[in-house]
């Protein structure tokens, strides 16, 4: 696969459909995962927390979010998640497609907001924390986008069109800074892992060398571990078990796959070895984890 392809993937999950490219998701750990690892999608991400504190890392930098936050997390930018000092967290993650807003139109608002904004014109704070003026008017449209989104009422659509465009209203007149800065080296680097997470999130089934994850990027092996490494804070296979486990995590918590097809369906053939990397992972075992999640 050329280096184009891979840059044109992007991450697999529910993000609403094509008439409605908005979805808000709950998260709560360490019920559902305690670490989720680096990836990046097309869309927008807004997350709030509800609940508790976690350090999310946005384009290779940690933030550690406290109950009450809002991470704005743009287009196409590396992020991951993990837990706090084993503390119960939940928090809401509003994720949709900026064509939502923009559709196929050129108006004033496209071209003089939009397309810059998708296009890294405009800079913006990671954590929007309630020390911040605009905090209050922002978190009452964060607010309104989820409980709309969830009551899904007559016309629901219309309102929450209009709960974002508000939000961004907010945005862009006290909170977005136009302006442009130099990021070369840090482009290169965000493209090199963007292609390593695609190729992962495309082959995790399969088994996965660190020959052919260093050609992908054209990098010897030697230097591909020690950029990788450097980057994800984590080792390729450590980051490869993690993402895995996650998809298994959710497999046992919505099917009744059996354990061993579990694993095989994530490339995992040796059942002795999946048992003990999830369980040092979630501190039970596939079983147990099925049983306790499924009698909360």
């Amino acid at each position: 696969m050329q280096h184009d392809e891979l840059m044109s993937l992007k991450e697999t999950g529910q993000k609403g459909d094509f008439l409605l490219p908005y979805v808000v998701n709950k998260t709560v750990m360490p019920d559902y995962y305690t670490t989720f690892p680096m990836h990046w999608h097309d869309e927008m991400e807004i997350v709030f927390v509800e609940e508790g504190e976690f350090i999310e890392c946005v384009d290779f930098e940690d933030y550690h979010l406290k109950k009450g936050d809002i991470a704005l997390v743009n287009p196409s930018v590396l992020h991951s998640f993990r837990q706090f000092e084993n503390k119960r967290t939940v928090f809401r993650s509003i994720i949709f497609n900026m064509n939502l807003l923009t559709g196929n139109s050129t108006d004033a608002c496209s071209i003089k907001y939009f397309v810059p904004f998708t296009e890294n014109g405009y800079i913006s704070p990671i954590v929007i924390s309630p020390d911040n003026p605009s905090y209050p008017a922002i978190l009452d449209r964060v607010k309104n986008m989820i409980t709309v989104y969830g009551e899904k009422g007559d016309c629901f659509e219309i309102r929450l069109k209009a709960e974002v465009y508000g939000l961004f209203y907010i945005l862009f007149k006290d909170v977005f800074v136009n302006e442009y800065g130099d990021s070369t080296i840090r482009d290169i680097t965000t493209r090199n892992i963007k292609v390593i997470i695609d190729y992962i999130n495309e082959n995790y089934m399969n088994n996965i060398t660190i020959d052919e994850l260093a050609e992908t990027v054209n990098l010897s092996k030697h230097y591909f571990m020690r950029f990788f490494k450097k980057y994800m804070g984590m080792t390729c296979i450590e980051y490869i078990n993690d993402y895995r486990l996650n998809i298994a995590s959710n497999m046992l918590l919505t099917t009744r796959v059996q354990i061993t097809e579990v694993a095989a369906s994530i490339g995992i053939t040796n059942l002795s070895y999946f048992n003990r990397i999830f369980k040092k992972k979630f501190h039970m075992t596939p079983k147990e984890y099925r049983y306790s999640i499924s009698n909360r």
